[in-house]
């Protein structure tokens, strides 16, 4: 009798080992992606997009959770929290990690700037693509997906004069993002950058404090910046804000490779779509913009090309201030000439 119980005991536990290791609630690991702009944002969409054809191809193999609007961390934070493995995954813009890995700042060179979403992606999508994300990758000992995610393109917005010119633009104070390349530049055009948090912007804008700002289309729409005053916009494409797709190192080196595969092939559908859905929310941004009063100008190819290569003259002083590796702007410079961009 008791070796039939003993048994019978012996058998339940197998049993229930087996619901263990075969329940899907055991067999999932944690994928956690970390966002600090809200769900409404293209980048969010993208990756939700993302997300989607990823569980097609793995299942119940990975518990994924997008955690949107700055819930966990910032994206300042997203190198340091992927170190300390808090979160598999994040998509920071290029603006958040030239601190750490200086030559992302690439863009916003001025042998970028007015240059055309269209060659920025040819050229970043290419050698220099793979030149940039092995830095990153070295660095922050991450693993890049592919591709950057877009934002769209920084212009300049006003809102005491239009801005038909570049002459128009000495004297202002614009508050920009950040950057040392940024603020060299706006210094070459005879502005005055000024640092101010985006939340404070819309009353730095009412009281004065600033004359315009530097930003996107789809940014200064979504703040409403023209309920503070914001009359002007001077399209000259300072430099497309792009976001980088980047899952921690120790995650990525224990999956299979058709977990591997999934998330790679997963990403490339991801980031073409979500690339036409933020040119879509720019055109729109644009639209809206103009609905409220918002006037227009775009200064000539000409002009453009002109200021581009009045900036180079800058060029070299910030990539040695901002320790940039020389191999890569070189690589930049070879795939820009490629690209037909005169500078």
């Amino acid at each position: 009798m008791k070796i039939r119980m003993a048994l019978a005991c012996i058998g339940y536990a197998a049993a229930f080992t087996s619901v263990l290791a075969t329940g899907p609630a055991f067999a999932q690991e944690k994928f956690r992606i970390s966002l600090d702009t809200n769900p409404s944002h293209v980048r969010n969409q993208g990756v939700e997009i993302f997300v989607e054809e990823l569980k097609k191809r793995v299942g119940d193999k990975l518990a994924i959770e997008v955690y949107p609007s700055g819930q966990v961390y910032r994206d300042r934070d997203v190198p340091k929290a992927l170190r300390q493995n808090a979160i598999e995954m994040g998509v920071p813009g290029t603006w958040q990690l030239d601190g750490l890995v200086p030559t992302v700042a690439l863009q916003t060179l001025p042998m970028f700037y007015g240059v055309d979403a269209d060659v920025v992606h040819t050229v970043v999508d290419g050698k220099l693509g793979d030149f940039l994300n092995k830095r990153l990758e070295d660095r922050l000992k991450v693993k890049v997906l592919g591709k950057w995610s877009d934002l769209g393109m920084q212009h300049f917005y006003s809102t005491t004069k239009e801005i038909a010119s570049y002459d128009d633009l000495k004297g202002m104070k614009i508050r920009f993002s950040g950057g040392t390349a940024n603020a060299e530049r706006l210094k070459f055009q005879h502005v005055v950058p000024t640092l101010i948090p985006y939340p404070d912007l819309p009353m730095a804008m009412s009281q004065g404090v600033v004359q315009g700002v530097a930003t996107t289309h789809e940014s200064a729409a979504t703040a409403k910046l023209y309920d503070s005053g914001l009359k002007y916009s001077f399209e000259d494409n300072q430099f497309m804000g792009q976001y980088v797709p980047m899952i921690r190192l120790s995650f990525w080196e224990e999956q299979p490779k058709e977990v591997q595969d999934a998330i790679l092939q997963s990403w490339e559908i991801s980031v073409t779509k979500q690339r036409e859905m933020a040119a879509a929310a720019q055109q729109k941004a644009r639209q809206v913009l103009i609905d409220h009063g918002v006037k227009m100008a775009q200064p000539s190819p000409e002009s453009i090309t002109e200021m581009r290569k009045a900036l180079m003259s800058i060029q070299s002083r910030v990539v040695k201030e901002m320790k940039i590796d020389q191999e890569t702007v070189d690589v930049a410079k070879e795939e820009l000439r490629n690209a037909k961009v005169e500078f």
